[in-house]
């Protein structure tokens, strides 16, 4: 309908001319109508219905809770926002905290709440549907009296009485008597607050095949709406009916084409909500979590999968193998779910990406029609990466629902309805450690499912992550395993919560046709990691021996230089690692379309199916251990963490096949420095620092040296059977207390590196504390804080690059990421950009950049 309006409006659409305008009542159906259609899903309605602690939820409060989402709009009525020249969000707070309530007829969900203040929590819920919750105070609601005044032009309060008749007929049984209150628990109530933002996000949609404007003459709203959200849906994918539309129970067939192990087949039946797989790295780890989702979906106990990575790489290198395993799992294209790739800046769905658009437009590379493109509704926002049927991205998508950032949860309660899977769990990093637990709190609180995969938790991690939604922390730390009892933990694991207990089971983690169940591995240490040359050389020699060789480094700075030097020592020679011919390696600083390129290459070499023909010398970071299917011949690694090190191990012999002469059984040289003295001189200043990062990227001295024990003068390991003891000598409190007390009498400093460890853990658990979302507060106490971050540290700066320049491989570059530490400037523009021989170079600030095969390098 064109403007002016002939009575209260809650949307305008300047993009049309003239403008047009959609009607306040229309637009409150529309939301409701999706939001009543979301409590539809079984699934929803039972992760609600628990965090009421009840087992259905009654209909009388899903009648309520609706007339609530119809409400949620029910400031605009305010004159100032009909006359376009306020908001309609605090100018609210009159008719939720005044008489004024009287007038406006909101006096009659008085009786809905357990008293007066859960009556004003309950408005001030709905009032925050756009992310952010008023300021409910006295003063707040003085300043927009006058908002609501009465003339002979315009009646607000009128308008909202209207909103409130129109509710009592549309959803009479809302208002019948005899339905007892609604909960007044907390985290039931951000659960639906979650629900009424996705609800406003897709009710406001006013595309042609979701909720356009009224047209004068047009059907009833109601029965439009209701029949749109219904469709809306399942065309976006929240619906998943479609695809469940013959439930059966799957075996593991339905995801992976081998046979699966007695572990894999073990955490795809174990009972939830909360399932802890342990196991070495290359024991399919992610085949086991696709084949739990398959079973809990079929069986209705899910309606989604978000499979959480510790990096943007991991998470990209993941989207292929998920995209197979769902296409194995749903044969038939047409009823299949779309696989999202769930990274901002670099979105995607079932393999096409996108590019924004300014405003909140996109553009498919595929120019897809417009069914196509409501399935990948999911895609086109971060903010609705969690409400897609299937998605593969990092944890810190997950940890936003569960810190004080806007629409936070509607991320939560759109992660409700999925297994919520963590690969790579481990508790080095206190800070995101405690972000996941408040994440779990919230998800398992709700019936949520989760399943966390670990090649090396310790005992007391697992504790708190599986325990620590539901008892307190002294009960915690009474329950802390000791090391006696830690280290004879079963490994491979599964692990279940039974009868408020972790119950821990042995499974094995290979198949049958792969043969020894263990791996024995000789660890040796090498005096050269300061000598790149000598690292180039014993690489060089294995390959020309026809072995497939790993290097992996702790730096970028390390492992370019070992790169180098194996440049220089056999220019051209074929054994060394190169993409469309040009030298380089593997770590995180590369262009996201270059990484693509160098992960595809690393297994077409190093994967299962890779040809043997050959040496290969392939130099990188801690990049190569995570998510990547190499298989090593020969290993040679900086010293790290332990549980890092059996991470790199497991890219050594990971596949059985036919090794080269003087190959056949698995050998891993550990660089050792000769001592930490250059991290020790530092541990009293404000940043710890060392050579190959000893000190900055492995921060814990007292872990490192440790693991440096565990070596010795050389040792055999083997795998899996020794890896909870190795695990549980470097980092159970009790072994580390005593490492401390006998280094610590030879070294004062070393009480200092443990005590700047334990204050930099208390540190970063209160800044998780002050970040996160305290669930058991009402919503009316929740701040929002853009600031808030799920990771410590610097912002990385993501360049973009229009036109695109040419890049080492070929392709061209039109984003490229530069970490925090090396912009210590922050700045934010590349100027002075110049073409390279294998690439290109630019400016920040007074920083010059090289970006060429051997990805980007501080000049």
């Amino acid at each position: 309908m064109e403007f002016p309006p002939d009575r209260p409006w809650a949307k305008l659409s300047p993009r049309h001319a003239p403008s047009t305008w959609h009607p306040l009542t229309d637009h409150c159906h529309d939301v409701a109508a999706v939001f009543q259609a979301l409590l539809s899903l079984p699934t929803i309605r039972h992760r609600l219905a628990t965090l009421a602690g009840r087992e259905t939820l009654p209909e009388g409060w899903a009648a309520r809770l609706t007339v609530l989402a119809f409400l949620h709009d029910f400031g605009k009525a305010n004159r100032r926002f009909q006359e376009r020249r306020g908001g309609h969000i605090e100018e609210a707070v009159p008719l939720v905290l005044t008489d004024l309530c009287v007038d406006a007829g909101l006096d009659a969900l008085d009786a809905w709440a357990s008293g007066p203040e859960e009556s004003i929590r309950m408005l001030g819920t709905i009032l925050a549907h756009h992310g952010q919750v008023p300021e409910l105070s006295e003063s707040c609601a003085e300043r927009w009296l006058k908002a609501w005044a009465a003339g002979d032009d315009y009646q607000p309060l009128a308008v909202v009485a209207g909103l409130v008749d129109e509710a009592r007929r549309s959803w009479p049984e809302a208002f019948a008597a005899g339905v007892e209150p609604l909960p007044s628990g907390a985290p039931f109530w951000h659960q639906v607050l979650g629900l009424l933002q996705l609800a406003d996000w897709l009710g406001s949609d006013d595309a042609a095949d979701a909720f356009p404007f009224s047209e004068a003459g047009g059907p009833d709203r109601r029965g439009f709406a209701s029949e749109r959200a219904r469709a809306l849906l399942r065309r976006v994918g929240f619906d998943v009916a479609p695809f469940r539309a013959s439930p059966t129970t799957p075996d593991f067939s339905a995801v992976s084409p081998y046979r699966p192990s007695e572990i894999q087949r073990a955490v795809g039946e174990a009972p939830g909500p909360i399932v802890v797989m342990e196991s070495e790295t290359g024991s399919g780890k992610t085949e086991a979590a696709l084949y739990r989702f398959a079973r809990l979906f079929m069986a209705g106990r899910v309606d989604g999968l978000y499979l959480a990575l510790p990096t943007r790489v991991a998470a990209s290198q993941m989207v292929s193998r998920v995209q197979q395993a769902v296409e194995r799992m749903f044969p038939d294209p047409a009823a299949r779910p779309v696989v999202v790739r769930a990274l901002p800046g670099d979105a995607g769905a079932d393999g096409v990406g996108l590019r924004r658009l300014p405003g909140f437009e996109v553009e498919w590379n595929d120019n897809p029609d417009e069914a196509e493109r409501r399935r990948r509704w999911a895609a086109e926002g971060p903010k609705r990466f969690l409400a897609a049927p299937i998605a593969v991205g990092t944890i810190d998508q997950a940890l936003l629902g569960a810190v004080r950032v806007r629409h936070a949860q509607m991320r939560s309660a759109s992660l409700s309805r999925s297994l919520l899977v963590v690969d790579e769990v481990h508790a080095s990093d206190v800070y995101m450690t405690q972000l996941l637990r408040n994440l779990l709190a919230q998800h398992l609180g709700g019936g949520g499912e989760a399943l966390l995969l670990s090649a090396t938790l310790g005992a007391e991690a697992r504790t708190g992550l599986m325990l620590g939604h539901v008892v307190s922390r002294q009960e915690l730390k009474r329950r802390r395993p000791s090391y006696e009892e830690a280290s004879a933990a079963p490994y491979p694991c599964v692990a279940v919560v039974k009868d408020g207990r972790i119950d821990l089971r042995r499974y094995s983690s290979r198949r049958t046709e792969d043969g020894d169940a263990e791996k024995r591995v000789t660890v040796l240490p090498s005096p050269s990691i300061a000598d790149p040359d000598a690292v180039a050389m014993m690489a060089l020699e294995a390959a020309r021996a026809g072995a497939r060789v790993l290097v992996i480094r702790n730096t970028v700075r390390d492992a370019i230089a070992t790169r180098r030097a194996l440049e220089a020592a056999a220019p051209g020679d074929p054994v060394q690692f190169t993409v469309n011919g040009v030298p380089t390696l593997h770590h995180g600083r590369f262009a996201r379309d270059d990484r693509r390129r160098l992960d595809a290459e690393i297994e077409r070499h190093l994967g299962r199916e890779a040809p043997r023909k050959g040496g290969l010398v392939v130099v990188g970071t801690q990049t190569l251990e995570i998510s990547l299917d190499c298989d090593a011949d020969l290993l040679i690694t900086d010293l790290a963490p332990v549980d890092v090190l059996l991470q790199r191990i497991g890219r050594l012999h990971r596949h059985r096949r036919d090794r080269p002469g003087g190959f056949e059984r698995p050998l891993c040289h550990v660089l050792m420095p000769a001592d930490f003295e250059p991290a020790l001189a530092t541990v009293r200043r404000e940043r710890m620092t060392g050579p190959h990062g000893f000190g900055s990227v492995y921060d814990d001295l007292l872990a490192l040296e440790a693991t440096r024990a565990l070596i010795g003068f050389g040792a055999e390991w083997r795998i899996p059977t020794m890896n909870r003891r190795l695990v549980e000598d470097a980092i159970h409190t009790d072994r580390r207390k005593l490492l401390e007390e006998r280094l610590a009498a030879i070294d004062p400093r070393w009480r200092d590196v443990a005590e700047r460890r334990a204050g930099e853990e208390s540190a970063h658990a209160g800044a998780a504390a002050a970040c996160r979302i305290d669930w058991q507060c009402p919503v009316t106490e929740f701040r929002a804080d853009e600031q808030a971050a799920t990771r410590l540290g610097g912002r990385d700066l993501d360049l973009s690059f229009d036109p695109p320049r040419r890049g080492p491989f070929g392709t061209p570059v039109t984003r490229l990421v530069v970490p925090a530490h090396l912009n210590p400037e922050n700045a934010f523009q590349a100027t002075d950009l110049e073409a390279t021989e294998d690439g290109f170079s630019f400016r920040l600030g007074s920083t010059r950049f090289r970006y060429g095969g051997f990805g980007l390098q501080r000049v």
